[in-house]
């Protein structure tokens, strides 16, 4: 059994358990009474903010792409990326929207692959810079201090990380040890490896690196007001001014390995977070199930819109997924 058929068994187990966790001591006719109290009138809003992040999330990585990419090339790549999250097990989706931009563009998949992680690296400080902007006032549970620490310190290694990987003697000598070895798979490493030292060189300017900054907090913003429209929609009472905090959390926790579409995973932390603000598990069960579709919806039609329409095929995708598990 491969690591990765591992990893995704155990996120199977891990959204299986969370998920009933998440409904423990719920009673149905709370969730349906949650339901009957909403005003369904305004259901729709939370999606206007929800494309708006994702519209900035491709603007954003076609600024991190450069060249001649264009918004509406990436758009397209991130939403089939995004529905691939949501239907294969692994979070193959981000290898499956580099996949896509790279054979749009005919340019290299490690060149594209790499763009994704940087992509990502500039999502994690934006969500840190929402949580820390929003940080509540009053006393949290020591596990959420915990967990921002080591969110921190993460940062703190990602970014030594790409100083590292940015410089070029460094990256020479470490391409230099494997291609010498000339073994093809090692080579093809060291190939990859400058690859991404050139990525990473080019998006080094200041003013880059804030616009990047800059575009990743308003995009997770627009997630946070796509979510307290849907707490508005249950008639639920919590301050705006939790929210982009709960959802920088709620963002940042669903790293962790689970089943495909975050099911599980997405209501439990969701149910945790609301509840600190006094929010009860069965309204915040409701608010969970309810944002979680105003996102995954959209996502998985136009993602399979959009997968089609690109000519790309679930078996090639597949054929990623096993060379990754190898």
């Amino acid at each position: 059994m491969t690591r990765k058929r591992i990893i995704t068994i155990a996120g199977f187990i891990l959204s299986i358990l969370l998920l009933y966790l998440s409904l423990k001591d719920v009673k149905f006719y709370e969730i349906i009474d949650t339901v009957k109290r909403g005003d369904f009138r305004f259901v729709w809003i939370p999606l206007i903010f929800i494309i708006l992040a994702a519209i900035l999330s491709a603007i954003k990585w076609a600024k991190i792409l450069g060249g001649n990419v264009k918004f509406s090339e990436t758009f397209v790549a991130l939403l089939i990326g995004l529905f691939i999250n949501n239907v294969l097990p692994a979070r193959i989706g981000e290898v499956a929207r580099g996949y896509a931009i790279s054979k749009k563009k005919g340019i290299s998949l490690t060149y594209s692959i790499s763009t994704v992680l940087v992509d990502r690296f500039f999502d994690l400080i934006g969500l840190l810079l929402l949580t820390y902007i929003f940080l509540p006032k009053y006393s949290l549970p020591p596990k959420v201090y915990q967990a921002l620490y080591l969110l921190v310190a993460f940062l703190i290694l990602c970014i030594a990380m790409m100083i590292i990987m940015s410089r070029k003697g460094f990256a020479k000598i470490i391409a230099y040890r494997f291609a010498r070895t000339k073994k093809p798979r090692l080579f093809k490493i060291a190939r990859r490896i400058m690859e991404i030292q050139e990525n990473l060189k080019r998006i080094q300017s200041p003013v880059n690196i804030v616009s990047y900054i800059i575009i990743a907090f308003f995009q997770w913003l627009c997630m946070s007001i796509g979510l307290y429209f849907a707490i508005l929609t249950l008639n639920i009472s919590i301050p705006f001014r939790y929210i982009p905090f709960v959802c920088a959390l709620l963002n940042m926790g669903v790293a962790v390995p689970s089943s495909p579409g975050y099911v599980g995973v997405y209501q439990f932390l969701l149910v945790y977070l609301l509840s600190i603000f006094d929010v009860p598990k069965y309204e915040g069960f409701t608010v969970s199930v309810l944002y979680h579709a105003s996102w995954y919806f959209p996502y998985n039609i136009l993602g399979f819109i959009f997968l089609m329409k690109e000519h790309l095929k679930f078996k090639e995708i597949k054929k990623l997924e096993e060379e990754g598990g190898q």
